[in-house]
């Protein structure tokens, strides 16, 4: 079966990209839980580091070597110009929506440029689509959108925080250590290092868009 056939569902893409905040681990699990990976631009050398086939590249390929691309020959290619408007982790973002998964996950899409890294975090909000989960990995935490209200369970002793994209109105949170109750947040605002100390943890909020930064057990 073609899986770059577009008439497929598809339930987990991941997107790699090149960015140096990874784990090892966690590329190489959440790769094996997708049905589809991508591999934007220089992200072909961590997959390659990893012996992970990408079922797509994409990118403009100015970072990636002539010998690496050569073992990939036979895999699906899009190229596009160095000069564009958008960065080839949005392009692939964006080709990955395209074919309408359940959930998108992003890896090895911050690092030492922070101009990229904002960009890519930027980007769950600039290409949010309500039906599909879309989140960036880094080495130690999981960020996605909150617009709505979430439920989690099992997560007690998690770190997290909260920034708004724009102004946020009618935040509640309940099973964290500092709860909030219909409060408003102006761009100006953030909430840090709260941590949730219940099995049944929630945060709702009645309009606008709100970063959530869900750090790895263990991180304090």
């Amino acid at each position: 079966m073609n899986k770059n056939n577009q008439s497929l569902k598809y339930n987990h893409i991941s997107i790699i990209g090149n960015g140096e905040d990874w784990n090892e681990k966690k590329i190489k699990e959440y790769c094996k839980s997708s049905d589809f990976i991508i591999a934007a631009d220089n992200g072909l050398s961590i997959l390659d580091e990893l012996s992970i086939i990408p079922d797509l590249i994409i990118g403009d390929l100015d970072s990636v070597s002539e010998n690496i691309l050569e073992k990939y020959n036979n895999i699906p290619l899009e190229k596009y110009p160095k000069e564009k408007d958008l960065t080839d982790s949005e392009i692939s973002l964006q080709k990955a929506i395209s074919l309408k998964p359940k959930k998108i996950s992003l890896l090895a899409m911050t690092g030492s440029y922070f101009d990229h890294s904002l960009a890519n975090i930027i980007n769950l909000f600039r290409n949010y689509e309500p039906n599909i989960e879309i989140e960036v990995i880094t080495h130690n935490a999981i960020i996605f959108p909150i617009t709505s209200k979430k439920e989690f369970s099992g997560l007690e002793g998690r770190r997290f925080s909260l920034f708004p994209i724009g102004k946020v109105s009618g935040i509640s949170i309940t099973g964290a250590k500092y709860h909030l109750k219909n409060f408003d947040f102006k761009i100006t605002d953030y909430s840090i290092s709260n941590v949730i100390i219940k099995n049944r943890f929630s945060i709702e909020i009645k309009d606008g868009f709100l970063l959530f930064v869900l750090y790895d057990k263990g991180y304090s």
